[in-house]
């Protein structure tokens, strides 16, 4: 496979996934690929996050003009447009929390919004450490159970949190999803997104070198 489809197959894989045709593409080459193929495709994939992130067109990127207009093409079709974004379940990227057992869903993160709006999953037997509120924090059960403060929660149950309040530990017994929005207060914007960076990163590059099945 020449370099420029190597790197236009990266820019798919990065940016919207691979689809039935471009699978099939990626499971014959990977299957043959050299180091150096697999080198460069890994690069592509760290360029798009960068440019992702950092805005492409002001950015210096060593890559031909022609692949640079598929990224920016690509990246441009797969953001919010007119106000709406929209995340297909298929893109969803879950995060793995610090605290075991529990990862994170980050749906809409937009300081100028003034809250965050994102999932937990938690397995059986979970425990969160105690914590304070410094904004107003909500979250309705979808499914399982949590133990807050003295109090069962379950799926349909609704609770909020006041700005300045303390909460006591938070136990799951048969595990737990809930939907959460949070104040931008109590949100660390730049640990949570560098820590998806490094599992995103992570997963595809793990992906790359392992076999297909």
């Amino acid at each position: 496979m020449e370099k420029e489809d190597i790197q236009d197959l990266a820019i798919q894989f990065a940016t919207e996934g691979l689809d039935a045709e471009h699978q099939v593409i990626y499971d014959a080459w990977v299957l043959t690929a050299s180091d150096s193929e697999k080198t460069l495709f890994a690069e592509m994939i760290d360029t798009c996050a960068e440019a992702s992130e950092s805005g492409l067109v002001q950015s210096e990127v060593k890559i031909s003009p022609s692949v640079k207009a598929k990224l920016i093409k690509k990246i441009e079709k797969s953001s919010s447009q007119d106000g709406v974004k929209l995340v297909r379940e298929k893109n969803q990227e879950w995060i793995n929390l610090p605290v075991k057992g529990a990862k994170w869903l980050e749906l809409s993160a937009r300081k100028e919004d003034g809250f965050v709006m994102s999932m937990i999953e938690v397995a059986p037997g979970t425990e969160f450490p105690d914590h304070d509120h410094h904004g107003v924090e909500m979250a309705y059960i979808l499914e399982g159970d949590l133990e807050a403060d003295g109090v069962t929660l379950h799926a349909g149950d609704f609770f909020r949190a006041d700005a300045g309040t303390h909460h006591g530990t938070h136990f799951s017994p048969s595990g737990c999803r809930a939907l959460i929005v949070t104040a931008n207060e109590n949100y660390h914007h730049k640990s949570m997104k560098t820590l998806g960076t490094v599992q995103k990163a992570y997963r595809k590059v793990k992906g790359i070198f392992s076999p297909s099945k």
